[in-house]
């Protein structure tokens, strides 16, 4: 196969979808051994397709990456009380999701802060945005990046995590075409699952 296609936006983007599915969907072993193994395999791919944009890291820059975290876990939370006082029939699948990638020992909250976040960032905003802002200005890069991240999670089944990938990934992919810096993205990540999975879970 060509060396080039190897390294294409569509490859690389098949790559993840093809990985979403089979970590949420077809699930032939555990979730927590094949989601950040496919983190794993994707941060390397997109390290080795392109250069990506890191740099050290201001006071500015991490207020940007907590406060959007925290504001993004608050959206969260407002969505979650949203589908109660509404009476939308959404819980029953939000206690899914939540079952599925709830840390449940300590293993699985090394996984998610080494090697998942960093890896979504690594290959979404540092692989799949980067490339289209080639193309695109910086706020239609980042709408078309929310876009192929989102649909990629539509293999997983779940339309809360559909949702959730629309929201978080445009607030990340904003991030990343604002300040060009991948950290800030990561940081804001990080913080945002920290409150969702660990110091306040919504279930």
């Amino acid at each position: 196969m060509n060396h080039n296609i190897l390294k294409s936006t569509p490859f690389g983007y098949g790559l993840a979808v093809i990985f979403l599915a089979i970590s949420f969907y077809w699930q032939p072993i555990d979730f927590w051994v094949l989601f950040p193994l496919s983190l794993f395999i994707l941060t390397i791919y997109a390290f080795s397709c392109i250069q990506m944009d890191v740099r050290s890291i201001t006071f500015n820059d991490w207020i940007v990456g907590v406060l959007s975290g925290i504001l993004l876990y608050f959206l969260f939370a407002f969505g979650k009380w949203m589908i109660e006082v509404t009476g939308l029939p959404l819980m029953e699948q939000l206690h899914a999701l939540y079952t599925l990638v709830q840390p449940t020992a300590a293993i699985h909250y090394v996984w998610l802060f080494l090697i998942i976040i960093p890896g979504e960032e690594w290959f979404w905003r540092g692989f799949i945005v980067k490339r289209l802002l080639t193309r695109y200005t910086p706020m239609k890069a980042a709408l078309f990046g929310t876009g192929l991240y989102a649909f990629a999670h539509v293999f997983a089944g779940s339309i809360l995590l559909v949702l959730a990938a629309l929201f978080a990934g445009f607030v990340w992919s904003y991030i990343y075409v604002k300040t060009r810096n991948l950290w800030i993205a990561i940081i804001s990540h990080l913080v945002f699952d920290l409150f969702l999975l660990l110091l306040f879970p919504l279930l």
